[in-house]
């Protein structure tokens, strides 16, 4: 499973950092010094003075609140003494003293809001990850005799969380994993993954025949959708919500045969890496979870060696 990647202000304090301490504070003061600079040093007929507003606005880009406001003192400071330094007639007066005050106000209350949406935005992430914790819970590397690896990626980047959802549950009948995906996408997504896992990991863990583990996720996820009905959720919209899915078994170490249990409903095969080469496995003629109905009795499981 793939760990959280930095939040967008995270990233930007790492990158703004040397030697573990902030450097944010440079490029606004670089520019600051070297307007005031440039000012000092042209004929009054080029005067850059009131460029000093920019400061404060790329101080509220990269710094902190506290930070822009004080780009905006120092901006507005700097102004009235570097035009202080000319002619009367060479200033450039309270037009722009005004421009640099209000532009330092506004500056500060966008890095404020700045700040604030940030930290929702982080809060939201942990929310979204801890969500995603939960229904996928860590797999130890390797568990129960299979070594694995997996990487979550969904399919709106933003949510960080969807549909898609895989297991290991060993038990005293074998190492049973399920991988699969639940049709549509958000929280109502989650929410059905969650519940096809929970049946899963129990019905996985006490039930002997993989037969009777595929019956139970099918029912699970039947009473699911009947729930959100219930709740006038989407399937009361006409919404069939249902999930694709591969059931896979494993026998206990030790036990005599290689043989494993595929049961396949509506998933792309599994492939199968031996001696020979990847080869696909059969896909047998599961329906989708949810849909079992239209085909009749549950769906069979291959065995393969």
């Amino acid at each position: 499973m793939s760990g959280a990647d930095p939040g967008t202000r995270a990233q930007r304090q790492h990158l703004l950092r040397v030697r573990g301490r902030s450097v944010a504070w440079v490029p606004p003061l670089l520019l600051l010094v070297a307007i005031a600079v440039i000012d000092s040093n042209t004929t009054g007929e080029f005067r850059i003075i009131s460029w000093i507003v920019l400061v404060p606005g790329i101080a509220a880009a990269i710094c902190g609140v506290r930070g822009t406001a004080a780009f905006a003192v120092l901006s507005l400071v700097t102004y009235i003494e570097v035009d202080a330094a000319w002619p009367h007639q060479d200033q450039t007066g309270l037009p722009d003293f005004i421009l640099v005050a209000v532009g330092g106000a506004l500056a500060t209350t966008a890095c404020a809001v700045r700040v604030r949406e940030e930290r929702r935005m982080l809060h939201m992430r942990d929310v979204a990850d801890t969500t995603r914790r939960t229904v996928l819970r860590p797999l130890p590397t390797p568990w129960a005799g299979l070594d694995h690896a997996a990487v979550y990626l969904a399919a709106d980047s933003e949510a960080r969380v969807g549909g898609d959802f895989y297991d290991i549950q060993p038990g005293p009948h074998g190492t049973r994993v399920l991988l699969g995906d639940v049709q549509g996408k958000g929280l109502p997504a989650v929410d059905t993954a969650a519940a096809l896992l929970g049946t899963f990991r129990e019905s996985a863990y006490h039930e002997a025949s993989l037969a009777v583990v595929a019956e139970r996720l099918e029912v699970r996820m039947r009473r699911q959708r009947q729930y959100v009905t219930d709740l006038g959720g989407e399937p009361a919209r006409g919404v069939e919500r249902f999930a694709t899915a591969v059931l896979v078994a494993f026998p206990p170490c030790g036990s005599p045969g290689g043989h494993i249990e595929v049961v396949n409903f509506g998933h792309e095969p599994p492939l199968a890496a031996g001696p020979a080469g990847v080869r696909l496995l059969p896909p047998g003629d599961g329906l989708p979870l949810g849909l079992g109905d239209l085909a009749g009795p549950g769906a069979g499981a291959e065995s393969e060696s």
